[in-house]
């Protein structure tokens, strides 16, 4: 209340007149002007002090706030919580005394307000009004101080920032002067790095000039404000230009970052540089045509002495060139049929590999040193392409305990997916040189093979280790070569109704089951097929092995035969005239071609095997 008192009262009046102020003030409210005027100051005063004194103590509270949490933070959440309640209800008390205070100053500013006019009229209090008003405004803690007080550091902020980003704004760059010249600003070294191997190359060009030229640059770091930096090409320019004085406008002539002469005008240059694209473009409108190495005509100062004609240009870019390549030796090749692959002539190629002629001998895979025409530009031409790949088939093996330990049948046999591909191919000189895959779809899903692997104990007089397809047999003559044929069905030049196959073999050479089965018939004759034995195989065909010179011990009707198991002996018992096993292949009771369900045989014709 104190602070709120000292506040108000001013010199010239008294507490007592203050006192009565507040009690005439109950009067003011059937006095229009005094109570506009009371509500007035009110808000003036409220937003001022209110605005300036929350502010500031809210701030210098949250400073202190930060530190005392920083310390608080050792001593546990407890001595924290307790800091913040008394932070809040220090800040309450900042935000709500200045309301207050400001509230009876302007009620007690309205009461002198009012006695005045009482006493002297409506002059007296224009008169208190405009020195209430001047307290507010322009005193000690009057709105025109707050503002000063926050304008101040805001002003100092703007201009510290403007001062910041003047600073920011303005370009560093390094003053570059070479052999005590002014050159130019540049960004960094590199630029001047550059630039002298450029100039070296210029002066060079024609090997006419031998001078030795040393270059020594300074550089200085120096504020060019928003000035631009010199490039090395501008750079390369200037220090000719210091140099020399036989020098010219011009393009020179780069491919890649070599150059190759300066050039007055290179417009008909382009005009044979996309003439010699052309002849690689194709309808394609996913394709690309370029040149492998980037060509640019950078214009500039020259040397006059570096400048050369248009049509010789074109004649050397559109010319070819010979370069270093290996021929690798195939089967069969000859020095004189090397000559004739490479279009070499044989001092051509004895003047590239020492010592070699007509008589020197040659070997599959030697590398042999050659010369071939190459393009003087690499052309790359890049363009989508679409094809077919194949989707290889996955295989899957399972145990069999039915069929013989090593022995494998393919009961599913894989085949093959297909895969429709996108991709962008690129080619130099029509050799491929990059593939990248754009898209992969599956149009055709590969079938997965499956494998069925024997475990089951191999008998003693089983035939050895086989792989059979699916649907087929293995060959059923063991012996060391497995027979030859000695003759072939009726239908494929065989005798007359000659149904099966005969394979001769040794008298005694062991035949085997040519796949797992049920023993149907087991007979022993001396005529037709003489001894014999048939099994209805599990892929459901029936199988005469016939003019058996013995049948095996263990053949019975109902038998379950394994494939390789031995069923019997190469004989000639029945209708036969040397030793031989007749391969008859039935399916519900039809004839069907053996040949088209056995595996190929060395000592097979292939002119009548079928796959």
């Amino acid at each position: 209340m104190a602070l709120a008192d000292e506040t108000v009262v001013t010199e010239g009046i008294s507490q007592e007149t203050a006192v009565n102020a507040v009690e005439n003030s109950e009067t003011a409210k059937e006095k229009p002007f005094s109570k506009a005027i009371f509500h007035i100051f009110e808000v003036i005063a409220s937003v001022g002090e209110l605005f300036f004194d929350a502010l500031m103590k809210i701030g210098l509270t949250l400073a202190g706030l930060g530190i005392r949490i920083g310390e608080a933070a050792k001593r546990g959440w407890k001595y924290v919580s307790k800091r913040l309640v008394r932070f809040f209800d220090k800040a309450a008390r900042v935000v709500i005394m200045p309301i207050y205070r400001y509230g009876k100053a302007f009620k007690m500013g309205g009461a002198e307000i009012s006695k005045a006019k009482d006493e002297k009229g409506f002059i007296g209090g224009a008169a208190a009004s405009a020195r209430v008003a001047k307290r507010v405004v322009f005193g000690k803690r009057g709105i025109a101080v707050t503002v000063v007080n926050w304008a101040l550091p805001i002003i100092s902020c703007i201009f510290l920032f403007n001062i910041i980003s003047f600073a920011n704004s303005q370009t560093y760059a390094l003053k570059l002067t070479v052999n005590g010249d002014f050159i130019g600003y540049i960004s960094d070294e590199t630029v001047f790095t550059s630039a002298e191997k450029m100039v070296q190359k210029r002066i060079n060009y024609t090997g006419s000039n031998t001078d030795v030229i040393t270059f020594e640059p300074s550089y200085e770091v120096d504020v060019i404000g928003y000035g631009k930096t010199l490039n090395n090409y501008q750079v390369t320019d200037k220090i000719l230009g210091l140099l020399y004085e036989d020098i010219s406008e011009g393009y020179g002539l780069y491919i890649g970052d070599v150059y190759f002469g300066t050039l007055e005008s290179h417009s008909t240059v382009d005009i044979a540089l996309e003439s010699l694209l052309d002849k690689f473009r194709t309808d394609n409108p996913k394709e690309t045509v370029a040149f492998e190495k980037e060509i640019s005509f950078i214009p500039g100062k020259y040397m006059k002495d570096s400048f050369v004609d248009e049509s010789d240009t074109i004649n050397l870019l559109t010319s070819n060139k010979q370069v270093a390549s290996y021929y690798t030796v195939q089967d069969g090749d000859s020095p004189a049929l090397i000559c004739d692959k490479v279009d070499m002539t044989m001092s051509e190629l004895a003047q590239l590999n020492p010592g070699f002629s007509t008589d020197s001998a040659v070997y599959g895979g030697q590398q042999i040193k050659i010369t071939q025409d190459e393009p003087f530009l690499n052309i790359v031409i890049t363009r989508e392409e679409h094809y077919d790949d194949v989707l290889p088939f996955s295989t899957i093996y399972n145990d069999d305990a039915t069929i013989y330990d090593d022995d494998k049948l393919n009961r599913v046999t894989g085949k093959n997916g297909e895969v429709a591909v996108v991709a962008n191919v690129s080619y130099i000189n029509g050799v491929e040189v990059n593939r990248q895959v754009l898209s992969r779809v599956v149009t055709k899903e590969p079938v997965t093979q499956i494998v069925s692997v024997g475990i089951k104990p191999r008998d003693s007089g089983a035939g050895g280790a086989v792989t059979v397809e699916e649907g087929k047999f293995r060959w059923p003559v063991g012996g060391v070569d497995g027979g030859a044929i000695s003759e072939y069905p009726w239908f494929h030049g065989g005798y007359y109704n000659h149904q099966g196959l005969d394979i001769a073999a040794p008298y005694g050479t062991p035949i085997y089951a040519g796949l797992s089965g049920t023993v149907t018939t087991v007979k022993y004759s001396n005529y037709g097929y003489g001894n014999h034995v048939v099994i209805h195989h599990d892929n459901g065909m029936d199988v005469t092995y016939g003019h058996m010179s013995t049948i095996s011990s263990t053949m019975y009707v109902g038998k379950r035969v394994t494939m390789g198991e031995c069923i019997g002996y190469v004989g000639s018992t029945g209708d036969s005239t040397g030793n031989h096993l007749h391969f008859e292949v039935r399916l519900n009771g039809r004839v069907l071609d053996p040949l088209l369900y056995l595996p190929a045989h060395k000592k097979q014709p292939t002119a009548y095997y079928r796959d």
